[in-house]
């Protein structure tokens, strides 16, 4: 799936027809759904994990056109380190729309955390909207959606 095509799809969403707005509550009714053993938080610009018996976890949408081979993670970057520093998170997740140049995930390693010898995990990861596609196909198809 292209980034375009992830757009049109964010798109037709929700009905603020803006695709980061729409990407964020995609992925925080997607987290929601599994409270088994966490409880999840809705913040204006993150989603807080937090299990019963690990790390929590901070979870920020960003809808973005990633690209695996020329990653500009300054931003990202910062805000986590500023997120960890403050000491109550040490997972940080970064999720943009997956697309043909960003399938997998990738842990970001930052010397000044290492430096420090700073316990924490800082990911970007692609989020599927297959099953966003899966619905508006369902309900192109004929559903009374």
């Amino acid at each position: 799936m292209s980034f375009n095509e992830c757009e049109n799809l964010l798109s037709s969403y929700e009905l603020s027809n803006k695709p980061n707005s729409n990407f964020f509550e995609f992925v925080y009714n997607k987290i929601s759904k599994d409270t088994k053993n966490r409880f999840v938080d809705k913040n204006k610009d993150s989603i807080d994990i937090i299990p019963s018996n690990y790390d929590s976890i901070k979870v920020i949408p960003l809808y973005k056109d990633m690209d695996s081979q020329k990653l500009l993670l300054d931003y990202e970057v910062n805000l986590a380190v500023d997120i960890i520093n403050k000491g109550v998170f040490k997972n940080i997740y970064f999720v943009y729309p997956k697309n043909e140049n960003f399938k997998k995930h990738i842990e970001v390693k930052v010397p000044y955390l290492e430096e420090k010898d700073t316990d924490y995990l800082i990911k970007i990861i692609p989020y599927s909207l297959n099953s966003l596609k899966r619905k508006q196909h369902t309900c192109i198809s004929g559903c009374s959606c």
